[in-house]
């Protein structure tokens, strides 16, 4: 994952924070103390893991005000996204995660943590953010704590240490079973089980006593259960001879009850409601008789009624007529007004007719008196003149247009070409295409020819230095020499010694071997002599054919320059302005024809807008001759023309209107006197005429009457249908009484009486049956709820038989004396079972037995539960062993190799490797002569490069499993002196290079201008204190920097030395240097303005990033819910590591 653009919409001290195009690689932000460094590092954060309620209270809500959040620009494999995170919805709000496609999809926060690989905070804050808090915290450790805090890096990190997890179980191990002083956990539980145990047999003893009570106690609680049979026994008996006691009224009753009556049996059954329905039979047979005799007197009624109404017959078979006419009384109203306005219409169009025919005479000709018939055919003959004559018009009209459009085509492309030649020309640019052309291929010969010295200088360097080695490897070391000269001299005392002792073959075999040797030295030398002379001949030419190529290509370079025009700037930055210079041109070759093009059109154009001039005016003239030849004025237009015959059309439809007006009054009185005849007919049919009326008051007399007549009729209709309803209905009721009575009769024959009176009877014995009964009822519930549960009526019969049932009082009393003595028998067994109980009470108070049986359990089940807890650690700490050892065997070689490069250049080459002996929790480095210190041992400025070390080499290990985030330092270089911070730049520069991006935050201005020289991406933090920076043109100053930055990549030459050095004391190829353009920028981030679309797309062509991520060796898996596990947890599970180490 890489950040891209920074914004900060309100957190903290920020308000409308906006950093863009953050390099890949390393970005370092520069801002003076409480300039919001600290603040910036919290929001990054807080957007990638939200806002924590630490964060919360100190961060939000913002000081200069916004909405509390921001967003971050990403870039990832699946591409840029734009991560935005607001947390302003509540107090406890950690913020929601937006995710904006560069289509503009938004989405939720899947991408964000497959982007981060689901590598939580801790976990983060451990590996890639490195702080100067950690560099404080390393300096306030003593040696060993130093020492022990790094090697734990080289473990794993995360929210605990696989170190820290193997410490703990080995120390939960030794509580349990293995205490320093004897006192541990399973030792104390053994010698409380065997104290225990001793105990519960001296205790036991006290059950047998207990034994015996209990058996005593039982013998007692079989007497006390037969004696309370008895007592139950006859208290059931003496409750029955109380109870008979109390129900002997009740049962006499009773008995005489029943008696009645079984007297009355026989009784016809009759209904509970018998009475009532014959007294409700009875009213309904009076009420239908009553309803029948009215209904008769009002249907006599009505017949009298309708012989009083007097109807003409002949009118009312006429009604319909009558209504006809009636309908056509508006028409016939209507007939006469319209006869009466066509009339004075008809006259009026006349008179209109003649004063127009005068009018349009006098005003076309001159004279009211002449006449003029224009007709439509005549108008037709001049149809094609002025057709002819509105084509040539409108053909003027559009060849008109035309030439001005192309006129102004003309222009426009003559002044873009203009615009063009004299901006080059204020450059010094040729304004000719292949002289431009010309001029950028020079200028690119003259940069070929400058990296090609370049690279000619940096071979001879190399080659002088071959030379050197051997010119050096001529001469004999003194070593060497000193071994010739001794076997020189071992041969001659050899030869000596064998001589004087008269040959004997072992000296004289030294003798010749070590002669050999003498020979064989100086002959290998002289052969190493000619090789190397050999070779340094051959550097030698090769310089001088370097030579003569370096002063090929100097001359060439000063010819070319000669050739180039004398402008100001580097030759990358004239190459630039001089291809945009050509492509311009380039651009301009379609204008340049497009301006010819657009010439010959207006050329074309102006000759037909001629031509349509003349047609316009033969068309003109043919009209006059049209006109003349229809006696028509010959300066009539066609439009007056129209108006002309659209006035003499009018002037015969005003003609026609009145004659048709004419027509219509004839016709309206002619329908006029049809309806009237007709009227007056039916007047006389019906004997209803008035004399002297209009035909309108007699049609209106004759519509009165047939009203009156059709209301008498209706009434007449509804006197007959009424009588036939009321027939109906005395019908009905005469039916209903005689029905009634035959149920009435029928209800007698079944209770086999003649008349109501003795039905009457019979009811009434009935009643007083059923009143009986309900007497017997309420003395039988009396008699059993007394009885209850005692028994039933048939066990308590006997009782009142007659013989028996004056001997009640006396059973009671024999009862009751039997049942107090049992009672006293009752109490005394009870009195000694209770002494009994409560001895065993006494014994069984005593738990002493009991709780130290359940004491012994508990330790048992405690010492079962330790030993467990014992082979549980002892699994686990033997499987976390093998886990480090595993690791230290393949993974932590790995970390450490690396770990040892960057140590290694940090430290000049001072130490060489970094190291740690198999199952040893510590650290050691190798110093260049191989001798090895403890970590303990180093001083702290070399404990912070070892530290800084560890945790990049950590970064690249998660970057080589797939995990690649952006490493966070903060001022960890403020310890370093000049020289070691510009190395450790150097290194951090080179590490970023590798494909990691790294934040680096400062307060210090010699680091700032460190990674300025080393063309690291460097910006300055806002002040909040009112300081005012001058904004810089962002776009123009990254793409100078990129084009140098390339140049120099290309001829910068490798040295040993620190970069620093390097670049202070490296000589410039050029004879005549030109002052050198800044390379590096130091933009002031400022609060952003409103974005400009423009500039943007500038920036986007001109940088270019590279935000390839190299694919990760393995995958890292992390609980994030697990982000703070209890001790149990860590000591004996791990739960908080989870990195795959196998």
């Amino acid at each position: 994952m890489r950040i891209t653009d920074i914004n900060v919409d309100g957190f903290g001290v920020w308000h409308d924070l906006d950093l863009r195009r953050l390099s890949p690689e390393v970005t370092v932000l520069h801002g003076w103390n409480e300039a919001g460094k600290t603040t910036l590092m919290q929001f990054l954060r807080s957007v990638i893991y939200g806002v924590s309620p630490e964060r919360r209270s100190v961060y939000l809500p913002p000081v200069n005000g916004g909405r509390a959040g921001g967003a971050l620009g990403v870039v990832t494999d699946d591409g840029p996204f734009r991560v935005s995170r607001y947390a302003d919805r509540s107090e406890s709000d950690t913020g929601r995660v937006i995710i904006e496609m560069p289509d503009g999809d938004q989405q939720g926060d899947r991408l964000l943590r497959e982007a981060i690989e689901h590598v939580d905070e801790a976990t983060f804050n451990n590996v890639f953010a490195l702080g100067l808090d950690e560099i404080q915290h390393l300096g306030t450790l003593g040696g060993s704590a130093a020492a022990q805090w790094i090697y734990r890096l080289t473990s794993g990190l995360d929210r605990i240490m696989l170190y820290d997890v193997i410490v703990g179980l080995r120390a939960s191990q030794k509580k349990l079973l293995d205490s320093a002083d004897g006192k541990s956990k399973c030792a104390t539980l053994l010698e409380d089980k065997e104290r225990l145990e001793g105990e519960i047999a001296e205790l036991a003893g006290q059950t047998r006593v207990w034994c015996q009570r209990g058996l005593e106690i039982e013998e007692i609680d079989q007497q006390v259960a037969t004696v309370r049979n008895e007592v139950r026994e006859r208290e059931h008996r003496a409750r029955r001879v109380e109870v008979a006691m109390g129900i002997r009224e009740q049962w006499g009753k009773r008995v005489e009850t029943e008696a009645r009556i079984a007297s009355m049996a026989g009784l016809y059954p009759l209904e509970r409601n018998a009475i009532a329905e014959l007294d409700e039979l009875n009213d309904r047979i009076e009420e239908h008789e009553r309803q029948r005799d009215i209904l008769k007197g009002q249907r006599h009624q009505l017949r009298d009624e309708a012989e009083e109404l007097g109807i003409n017959e002949v009118l009312a078979a006429n009604c319909c007529r009558v209504e006809g006419l009636a309908e056509q009384q508006e028409w016939l109203e209507s007939l006469a007004a319209q006869s009466a306005e066509f009339e004075a219409e008809a006259d009026k169009l006349a008179a209109r007719f003649e004063s127009e025919t005068s009018r349009l005479a006098k005003q076309w000709f001159g004279d009211s008196n002449r006449r003029l018939e224009l007709t439509s055919e005549q108008i037709k003959e001049l149809a094609p003149q002025h057709a002819a004559m509105e084509a040539a018009e409108k053909q003027l009209e559009e060849a008109e247009l035309e030439y001005e459009a192309y006129r102004g085509e003309e222009e426009k492309f003559a002044s873009q070409l203009a615009v063009a030649n004299t901006a080059g020309e204020r450059m010094g640019l040729p304004t000719n295409l292949q002289d431009a052309g010309e001029l950028v291929a020079s200028l690119r010969r003259r940069l070929n020819v400058e990296q090609k010295i370049e690279q000619t200088r940096r071979s001879a360097i190399e080659l002088e230095g071959q030379a050197r080695e051997l010119l050096d490897g001529q001469v004999m070391p003194l070593r060497l020499y000193v071994a010739w000269g001794a076997c020189v001299f071992g041969a001659v005392a050899a030869f000596v010694i064998w001589q004087m002792t008269e040959g004997r073959p072992q000296f004289g075999q030294a003798s010749l071997l070590l002669a050999i040797v003498s020979g064989l030295i100086p002959a290998l030398r002289w052969a190493r002599e000619n090789q190397t002379s050999d070779d340094l001949d051959g550097i030698y030419r090769q310089l001088e054919d370097l030579h003569r190529q370096l002063e090929t290509a100097r001359a060439e370079r000063e010819s070319l320059e000669s050739d180039l025009p004398v402008a100001e700037g580097s030759i990358v930055l004239r190459l630039q302005t001089a291809e945009k210079h050509l492509a311009e041109l380039e651009d301009l070759l379609p204008v340049e024809s497009e301006r010819r093009r657009a010439t010959e059109a207006s050329r074309a154009a102006e000759s037909a807008y001629q031509s349509a001039k003349a047609r316009v005016e033969t068309s003109k003239k043919q009209w006059r001759g049209a006109l003349k030849a229809l006696g028509l004025p010959e300066e009539l237009s066609p439009k007056e023309l129209n108006l002309l015959a659209g006035q003499y059309e009018q002037l015969a439809q005003l003609e026609q209107k009145a004659l048709s007006r004419a027509d219509d009054m004839a016709r309206r009185q002619r329908e006029f006197d049809r309806v009237v005849a007709r009227i007056q007919r039916l007047a006389e049919e019906s004997g209803l005429i008035v004399e002297d009326a209009e035909p309108l008051d007699q049609l209106e007399h004759l519509l009165q009457e047939s009203r009156l007549q059709k209301a008498r009729i209706e009434h007449r209709e509804k006197l007959r249908e009424r009588a036939k309803e009321l027939k109906a209905e005395e019908g009905k009721h005469a039916r209903t009484a005689i029905s009634l009575t035959r149920k009435r009769s029928s209800i007698f024959e079944k209770a086999g009486v003649d008349h109501e009176t003795a039905y009457r009877q019979i009811a009434a014995d009935l009643e007083e049956v059923e009143r009986l009964e309900q007497q017997k009822k309420a003395l039988t519930r009396e008699i059993v709820a007394a009885i209850g549960k005692l028994g039933s009526e048939e066990d308590f019969a006997p009782l009142f038989a007659p013989e028996v049932v004056h001997t009640l009082d006396k059973q009671w009393e024999q009862l009751a004396s039997e049942h107090e003595a049992s009672e006293k028998q009752l109490d005394d067994l009870l009195k000694q079972r209770a002494q009994l109980k409560e001895q065993q009470r006494l014994l069984a108070d005593d738990t002493t037995l009991t709780e130290k049986q359940i004491e012994l359990g508990i330790v048992e089940a405690n010492l079962a539960r330790a030993q467990e807890s014992w082979r549980e650690r002892a699994v686990v700490s033997q499987m976390l062993e093998r886990v480090r050892h595993e690791y230290e065997l393949h993974r932590q070689p790995e970390t450490l190799q690396e770990a040892t490069e960057y140590f290694r250049e940090l430290t000049g080459g001072m130490y060489t490797r970094v190291w740690t002996p198999l199952a040893n929790d510590i650290l050691f480095v190798d110093r260049e002569d191989g001798s090895s210190l403890a970590v303990e041992s180093l001083s702290r400025g070399t404990r912070e490069q070892l530290f800084l070390s560890v945790r990049m080499a950590l970064v690249a290990m998660f970057a080589r499993r797939g995990i690649q985030l952006p490493m966070i330092l903060d001022d960890v270089l403020v310890n370093y002196d000049e020289r070691r911070a510009a190395v450790a730049a150097k290194v951090i520069t080179e590490f970023a290079a590798a494909g990691h991006q790294l934040l680096v935050f400062t307060c210090h201005e010699h680091i700032l201008n460190i990674f300025k020289k080393l063309s690291a991406d460097c910006r300055r933090l806002p002040s909040r204190f009112g300081e005012i920076f001058d904004d810089e043109p962002v776009e123009e100053e990254v793409l100078e920097e990129e084009v140098v930055e390339e140049a120099i990549e290309e001829v910068a030459e490798p040295e040993p030395e620190p970069v620093v050095e390097e670049i202070a004391e490296e000589p410039e190829p050029e004879p005549d240097p030109e002052p050198e353009p800044d390379l590096y920028y130091s933009a002031t981030i400022a609060p952003r303005p409103a974005p400009k679309k423009k500039i943007v797309e500038q920036v986007e062509e001109v940088v270019e990033y590279d935000y390839e991520i190299p694919s990760g060796e393995g995958a890292i898996e992390y609980d994030w819910d697990h982000d703070h596990p209890s001790e149990d947890a860590r000591l004996l599970s791990g739960s908080g590591i989870h990195t795959d180490w196998q």
